[in-house]
């Protein structure tokens, strides 16, 4: 499809409704991204961002397992006239490792979001160079961009995509942060009024159309 086609598609789904339904969505994404970004993936993203100028809308996005990924999306939003203070670069706690590189693309302005929260494993086998971190290491990560001053750009989740995950077969299921990260947060150095932005007024500010 054309540029122009994709983003009348995405418009439609919003206003109108999706797969020939009246439910509208209230978000554009998950936008996945594989990386290096292919040249189908750019040709979606350039129809989010016109998308997302004419609606005024949320967007989310999925960026390939790269620590580059991230900073090479938005500017390919950017290009295309993208809000990228009402984007979502989720994922973040599987790809840039390095405090440096974080903070860099922190100040392109996107929401920055930490969603494996629950998931601790040895061997990440969508890309087995990831050394997937521990709850109590995402914990650390955002303390360190609290500490920066971007209290007002994290959003937090869990990303719960597998059986096994759900209280039902053994897992943390949807309870994991309120019962277990938030008190983890609140020891290290996250106060409430902070605890609140992140689970409660980002989210709130994201999802609001424009």
């Amino acid at each position: 499809m054309t540029v122009e086609k994709l983003t009348d598609i995405i418009i439609s789904e919003v206003l109108h409704g999706a797969d020939g339904t009246e439910i509208r969505c209230g978000v554009i994404g998950e936008i996945g991204c594989s990386w290096p970004i292919t040249d189908s993936e750019k040709k979606v993203l350039q129809a989010t961002a016109h998308a997302q100028t004419e609606l005024g809308c949320p967007v989310i996005i999925h960026p390939g397992r790269n620590p580059g990924a991230p900073a090479e999306i938005v500017r390919l939003l950017q290009e295309a006239g993208g809000d990228i203070s009402k984007t979502v670069m989720s994922h973040l706690d599987r790809t840039i490792f390095d405090n440096g590189e974080l903070l860099e693309f922190a100040k392109m302005g996107s929401y920055l979001e930490y969603d494996l929260f629950g998931m601790e494993t040895l061997n990440y086998a969508y890309n087995l160079e990831v050394d997937m971190p521990s709850d109590s290491q995402r914990v650390k990560a955002l303390a360190f961009l609290v500490q920066e001053g971007y209290e007002d750009n994290i959003v937090i989740a869990h990303d719960i995509h597998t059986k096994n995950r759900l209280t039902k077969y053994g897992g943390h299921g949807y309870s994991h942060i309120l019962k277990n990260i938030v008190p983890k947060m609140l020891k290290r150095g996250i106060n409430q009024t902070q605890v609140d932005k992140i689970l409660i007024d980002n989210p709130k500010r994201w999802l609001t159309f424009k």
